[in-house]
């Protein structure tokens, strides 16, 4: 099964992903984007420091860490017959990219199907509201370049990831965060994906 995991900065996805790849055992793949692949720790440096000057570099920048991350990555361990755990994929594009930056919807996804992008089974999305989020950021010390965008911003992509769950809702699971401890979310998360038929 292709798991995603998907929120704004700040939501708990990687602690939550952590514990699904520890609950599914040595038969998970455990990923993230961007950077998952040997070499993309460049593109994700890239990525995340702010340098990037045109409008469409971010968007080109994730799609080649994708392209490249699915091919050395993601399809073979789906071949292989193992679950894969990704935290971000194609959908954190899309909503970072189109509501956040105000880029055009159906060229990145035009993209991601001209490149044959497996389709998750399942995301769940961490809902949290964006002035809790930033405020747990703010604790993690230095905000990259998306976390200095400041509340507007977190604002828009919630807006964009709540409209693609609604779009989906076969695929989508939003599961709200709010004031619920790890393991309380860790809880919802195994009924969700077990109701999904996925063993734990």
């Amino acid at each position: 099964m292709f798991i995603t995991f998907e929120g704004i900065d700040g939501c708990g996805k990687s602690t939550q992903a952590a514990l699904l790849c520890e609950a599914l055992g040595g038969g998970a793949l455990a990923t993230r984007e961007p950077g998952g692949w040997e070499g993309g720790g460049a593109l994700r440096g890239m990525a995340l420091d702010g340098s990037l000057r045109h409008p469409w570099s971010e968007a080109f920048l994730f799609l080649l860490d994708r392209a490249e991350h699915v091919a050395r990555v993601i399809s073979p361990a789906l071949a292989s017959g193992r679950h894969v755990v990704c935290e971000r994929y194609h959908d954190s594009t899309l909503a970072y990219q189109v509501w956040g930056r105000g880029m055009p919807l159906e060229p990145l996804r035009e993209a991601a199907a001209l490149a044959a992008f497996p389709v998750p089974d399942v995301t769940l999305l961490f809902h949290i509201e964006p002035e809790l989020a930033l405020a747990r950021v703010a604790g993690r010390g230095r905000p990259d370049s998306f976390e200095k965008e400041g509340l507007p911003f977190m604002r828009r992509i919630d807006e964009g990831y709540r409209a693609l769950a609604a779009a989906e809702p076969q695929r989508w699971i939003v599961i709200e965060c709010g004031t619920r401890t790890p393991a309380e979310l860790f809880e919802v998360v195994k009924e969700k994906l077990s109701a999904r038929g996925l063993s734990l």
